[in-house]
C-alpha cells in the first residue's frame, strides 16, 4: 500500500478562478499554503445559484477547502489534487456536504460527489 509522502515542499500556485464541470465557479486566493474565497454555485437544491464564503490550503499538489453557504444551513467540503499530465490545468476532488434536517431525518443530512474544476 503507497504512503503519503512527507511534506512536498513548495505548493502548486491555485491562485485564480477555476470551474467545475456543472458552470459552478471557484475564485481562490492563495497566501502561501492558506486558501480564501468565494464559491458560486450553479447547482442548489432549489435550483437557483447560490455563494458562498470558502476557506483551505494546500500541500504541494494537494488541495482542501471548505464552503460555508450563505443561503442555506449548510457546509461543504472539497479534497483534491492537481492532475500531473492534464493538457489544462485541472483538479480532480471529492466532496461532502452536510446540512440541517429535520429530527428524524439525520439519515439524510449528508451527500457526497465528484467535481472536477478547470483553471479559467
Amino acid at each position: 500500500m503507497a504512503r503519503a509522502t512527507a511534506r512536498t515542499g513548495t505548493s502548486v500556485d491555485f491562485a485564480g478562478t477555476w470551474v467545475n464541470e456543472g458552470g459552478s465557479e471557484v475564485v481562490l486566493v492563495q497566501t502561501n499554503d492558506a486558501l480564501s474565497g468565494t464559491y458560486e454555485s450553479a447547482v442548489s437544491s432549489g435550483g437557483i445559484k447560490t455563494a458562498g464564503t470558502l476557506v483551505g490550503y494546500v500541500d504541494g499538489d494537494l488541495i482542501a477547502f471548505t464552503v460555508h453557504w450563505e443561503a442555506f444551513q449548510a457546509i461543504t467540503s472539497w479534497v483534491g489534487q492537481l492532475l500531473p499530465n492534464a493538457p489544462r490545468e485541472t483538479i480532480k476532488t471529492l466532496w461532502q456536504m452536510t446540512k440541517q434536517v429535520d429530527s428524524g431525518e439525520e439519515w439524510a443530512s449528508i451527500n457526497a460527489g465528484s467535481d472536477t474544476f478547470t483553471r479559467r
